[in-house]
């Protein structure tokens, strides 16, 4: 019996936990798990007296200048390595991924195009070092990132791209070409040879793939042995909270065949609409249907920003944003540099997300509130659910599942309370405070963009909807306090910025077509600054 939960945490019940296999494009490569297996033991030192000293290991902007080009070097080496030879027949076929490809916003067609236009065929040309750009076939380029550049340190606004030229293609439409792609020069971050085109598919079409040349076992896994127990029958799996990791969850184990039931305490998308419409105009708060309870989580009612930090061309990430695409989202959220969908265009996707999660059988129940677990020998056995739309007590109803999926998100108090009483460990940790403010958007625009603020014109222009953020430290990282310990440094830090949007609960439509625009201001707050309260 298992639980997955969505906040990492240590449990002081025995649980074993629940396994199906991986697809193969997700399983971690030997490489990868060399390097993790590395990089986690900083190599000893040892030092007189035959003392070893472990050094922690300095990353980003806290390494060396020595260090960051020593590492250059070494990235350099590996490009050279891996692209072929000067001249070789190896260069005939293959990608080649050309970078920080910059076209002055004055001559792109605009933030919504995301063909090849010849101004960026004249950046291509010029860093392949082809003499004429017009001679370049459009069908052996393709856009992979497109952004917009509006930095003061620039000489003018920019759209700035990453693509991908397909040599095969290249060469049967211009065999000219040939002279100086066997000539091109890999350049770390600017110019990078692949042997195949990176393609990321939606995790619809992966599972597919993947469960039709499986010969995987379904089963439970022991955490200790690590064995695989058969079952006779579909492993039945509840996962609680349909926010962006209850519906992933449930789309993963529904492909790979699990019999999995999905409750959610708050209403479908379209109920939660009115029930959110009510609450604006009429002053009508329903406890279990508002901005943070319903289908889709809250971030159905605010920015739908596809903003990440941890690399937006990974194979994982883009899995993702193609799924959203296969449920109806826009295809240029795949080019943009800060994709956005909107309120707008997340209702309709997530009523075909869950279409298609009833036709692989999963069971999807609304008003269904969690409220307690079943637990016998130190092991979850199922879970205790009450309609909300009824008391608590003699109405709840006991459900047997071989794993709980708790994705309940950060509002359900209710259910971190629950789990306190039964003894999870629970670790505090620091967190933020801060307030909303708003702005004319018109204003913003013309302090970024200067003259390029009348292309705007409410997001149906040619730029794009200009936005900002800012980050301080506060306080004296050197300043001792009494146990003589250095204070870490807090940020006041801004999030969340919603261009052309609303300052409630920072809803923002697809277009970011309103007068004003806002943006969250926090502080960090640490765990000793709570301890007085």
């Amino acid at each position: 019996m298992a639980m997955a939960f969505a906040a990492a945490s240590a449990w002081s019940l025995s649980l074993t936990a629940f396994s199906l296999p991986l697809p193969q494009s997700l399983r971690p490569k030997p490489s990868q798990l060399l390097h993790g297996a590395t990089s986690s033991f900083p190599r000893p030192r040892r030092c007189g007296w035959g003392a070893v000293v472990r050094c922690a290991k300095r990353t980003g902007k806290q390494r060396y200048p020595s260090e960051k080009k020593r590492l250059n070097r070494r990235k350099q080496e590996l490009l050279r390595q891996a692209a072929p030879e000067e001249g070789s027949k190896g260069r005939e076929s293959g990608y080649w991924r050309l970078s920080k490809l910059a076209v002055p916003a004055r001559d792109d067609p605009g933030k919504d195009f995301t063909g090849i236009s010849l101004p960026l065929l004249q950046a291509i040309a010029k860093a392949i070092k082809f003499p004429v750009p017009s001679m370049l076939p459009d069908e052996a380029f393709t856009v992979i990132r497109k952004s917009f550049d509006a930095r003061k340190v620039l000489k003018e606004p920019q759209f700035t791209y990453i693509v991908d030229m397909d040599v095969k293609k290249i060469l049967n439409i211009e065999p000219r070409a040939w002279d100086f792609i066997a000539r091109l020069e890999p350049k770390l971050g600017v110019v990078e040879y692949m042997t195949e085109e990176k393609l990321a598919v939606d995790l619809v079409s992966m599972l597919n793939v993947s469960s039709k040349g499986s010969n995987n076992v379904l089963g439970i896994r022991d955490t200790h042995s690590g064995m695989i127990y058969r079952q006779q029958k579909k492993p039945r799996v509840a996962v609680i909270g349909s926010g962006p990791s209850g519906l992933f969850a449930s789309l993963v184990l529904g492909e790979l065949g699990a019999e999995v039931t999905l409750l959610e305490r708050g209403q479908p998308v379209e109920q939660r609409g009115r029930d959110i419409g009510a609450l604006a105009v009429r002053r009508i708060l329903q406890p279990e249907s508002n901005f943070c309870f319903g289908e889709g989580g809250a971030g159905t009612w605010s920015d739908g920003k596809l903003m990440t930090r941890i690399g937006k061309n990974t194979d994982g990430v883009q899995a993702v944003m193609k799924t959203f695409v296969h449920f109806g989202a826009p295809p240029n959220i795949l080019v943009d540099g800060k994709p956005h969908l909107g309120t707008d265009k997340l209702v309709p996707l997530l009523r075909k997300f869950r279409h298609h999660l009833r036709e692989l059988g999963v069971t999807i129940r609304f008003n269904a509130r969690v409220d307690d677990l079943i637990v016998e020998d130190g092991q979850v056995k199922g879970i205790v659910v009450s309609d909300v739309e009824l008391q608590p007590g003699p109405a709840s109803q006991k459900l047997a599942f071989d794993a709980v999926v708790m994705a309940v998100g950060h509002s359900a108090r209710d259910t971190y309370s629950m789990l306190w009483q039964h003894n999870v460990d629970m670790s505090p940790k620091s967190f933020a405070v801060g307030l909303r403010i708003e702005h004319p958007q018109e204003l913003i625009n013309s302090i970024q963009y200067s003259e390029l603020a009348a292309e705007v014109q409410r997001g149906r222009g040619r730029i794009p909807v200009a936005d900002y953020k800012i980050v301080k430290s506060v306080g004296e990282r050197d300043a001792e306090n009494e146990l003589d310990i250095a204070e870490p440094t807090r940020s006041c830090y801004s999030f969340c910025m919603c261009p052309g949007g609303q300052a409630r609960h920072s809803l923002s439509l697809s277009l970011s077509d309103t007068p004003f625009c806002n943006i969250m201001i926090f502080l960090q707050i640490f765990e000793k600054a709570c301890r007085l309260f």
